[in-house]
């Protein structure tokens, strides 16, 4: 993808059966910059904190974007360690590709719900406002893939967006003029509980982080 066209693609783009794919990489890295207000680079670092990423765990992020939580989880992992990127859009794989040379990172083009890798072959599973891009019909089967992927006593991390009450009542104010309801609901991680618990998961933790990000971790069991 040359530069030149890179720059006037749209954020997102609709695929059919996967939901929304991330196509305009410098776009969404500009929204990212804005929404977490210069802050992006301190909330990737605590998701790598949360995640207890350890030195020489393989870890995968799933709906990598851009990749900027693929190179940090890689780089906590260090080179005993590996990181991997699955992302439904071609144009983030190839973004990814050219730009991380790091010979423990890979990026995969796969959606959530059929994920490429082997069964118990991650320490690490991350996957931060994607949740709601997965058409609703296939959610339940992406976080089935993430257990699967996962070794026991693997760790799963759900990010996505929490607004401060500030930016809920901005967002209200200028785009949300259809209804009483908060729009942000869909975007809450924390309704996956229910079939985190179902799918097997334990040891289910909430946080909200300062960065307007609401966090979920749970655990495969070892045993």
């Amino acid at each position: 993808m040359s530069p030149t066209r890179s720059a006037r693609a749209p954020m997102f783009v609709d695929a059919a059966g996967t939901g929304l794919v991330i196509e305009g990489m410098r776009r969404y890295n500009l929204f990212t910059t804005v929404w977490f207000l210069g802050r992006h680079r301190r909330l990737i670092a605590e998701l790598v904190r949360t995640s207890k990423v350890r030195a020489g765990d393989h870890a995968v992020d799933i709906g990598c974007g851009p990749g900027k939580l693929v190179r940090a989880l890689g780089a906590q992992a260090g080179p005993q360690g590996s990181a991997a990127g699955i992302d439904p859009s071609a144009a983030a794989v190839d973004y990814n590709r050219r730009r991380d040379n790091n010979p423990n990172h890979r990026y995969i083009q796969a959606p959530a719900q059929e994920l490429p890798l082997p069964d118990a072959s991650a320490d690490v599973v991350t996957c931060t406002f994607v949740m709601h891009h997965i058409p609703e019909e296939h959610r339940e089967a992406a976080l089935a893939e993430m257990w699967r992927v996962l070794r026991p006593g693997g760790r799963l991390l759900l990010a996505d967006a929490d607004p401060t009450p500030w930016m809920r009542f901005l967002f209200s104010r200028s785009g949300n003029r259809h209804g009483d309801s908060d729009p942000f609901d869909a975007v809450d991680i924390r309704r996956y509980t229910a079939t985190l618990r179902s799918v097997g998961f334990t040891e289910l933790e909430y946080t909200g982080s300062r960065y307007m990000t609401g966090i979920s971790t749970a655990v495969k069991p070892a045993h």
